[in-house]
């Protein structure tokens, strides 16, 4: 056989050789390791109430490392089957705009982020009847409450404004009388709000019950950015009070480790808060917007995926399927 006979003969097996590791890919949907593939934002695949504590906590590591993702990209790329897991906030609106499946955390790895009114104790003192108009919320929005008010907003058909959800929601409620509003003849306060939905629609909320009730005039400052956009004003009297969660005010704020228990993680922020800055947290709305971890509906159901523990066992044994099957 000549050198080019030889030549053409590694050149045909070789392209039958890769047509064959093709087609199995193609006939068995992938390599089974790693098939699940994940995608995170920043934040969440550093933090130690992340993606590093998650693996810990529930013994799993996915095979490729979880792609970085915007928060806004993250639920496009898993409805588009770009990614089969995400994490994201329980509250979310983009949960139920989506359909995806929120996994079950059934050991208890994420802390609580339970969120209540952050106010100021001059302002209180110059106003005591907020303290009894603002716990009027206090346990009246569960956390599925919450996240179809935030689909409220985020839906692209018919959609409402922020205002228009709070308002409906208190009348709802009972909490105002549409007809009735006060004169603003008792002096002003200032409402403060971080950049996302739920906090501009829980910003109204506060803003139009204390209008309603009370002879207070409101002033909104919503979708002031982060939350030091927030604090440090409320510090300072630029804000009279904003909406703020207890993860967040323990360890982003305080710089304090996790607390897993929702009583015990309140109870420090709020006797830390009143030590430090005399600062006051007032009655918690009733939900929790902790991180969770989320696929599309239709994938988790096939897979029998209803916990974090069950993910973690197909993540483990390399069945869980790729990305778009």
């Amino acid at each position: 056989m000549t050198m080019r006979s030889k030549l053409i003969v590694v050149v045909v097996a070789f392209g039958v050789l890769i047509t064959a590791l093709v087609a199995y890919s193609l006939l068995s949907g992938g390599p089974p390791a790693g098939a699940v593939k994940a995608g995170f934002d920043t934040e969440f695949l550093d933090r130690p109430d992340g993606y590093p504590g998650l693996q810990k906590a529930y013994n799993f590591e996915f095979a490729e490392r979880p792609m970085h993702l915007d928060p806004g990209l993250m639920y496009k790329a898993v409805h588009e089957k770009q990614v089969d897991v995400i994490c994201a906030f329980m509250t979310d609106g983009r949960i139920e705009a989506f359909d995806l499946k929120v996994l079950d955390d059934d050991r208890g790895f994420f802390p609580p982020y339970d969120a209540a009114p952050l106010v100021r104790a001059e302002t209180l003192e110059k106003h005591p009847q907020l303290r009894e108009v603002l716990n009027r919320l206090g346990g009246k929005i569960s956390t599925a409450r919450m996240r179809k008010l935030n689909y409220a907003h985020d839906r692209q058909e018919d959609s409402k404004s922020h205002r228009q959800i709070a308002h409906d929601f208190l009348v709802d409620e009972g909490l105002i009388d549409p007809d009735k509003k006060g004169d603003g003849s008792a002096g002003t306060i200032t409402v403060g709000g971080k950049n996302f939905t739920e906090q501009d629609i829980i910003g109204e909320m506060m803003a139009i019950l204390i209008e309603h009730n009370t002879n207070i005039k409101v002033e909104r400052k919503l979708g002031l950015g982060g939350t030091m956009l927030c604090f440090k004003p409320l510090q300072n009297g630029d804000l009279d009070l904003y909406a703020e969660y207890t993860g967040t005010g323990l360890m982003n704020i305080l710089d304090r480790p996790v607390i897993k228990d929702s009583r015990e993680a309140y109870d420090t922020v709020a006797r830390e808060f009143k030590d430090r800055w005399d600062l006051i947290w007032l009655k918690p709305f009733g939900f929790n917007n902790a991180y969770t971890i989320t696929m599309r509906r239709e994938h988790a159901e096939r897979l029998g995926v209803e916990t974090i523990s069950d993910l973690a066992a197909h993540v483990r044994a390399g069945a869980g399927g790729p990305a778009g099957k």
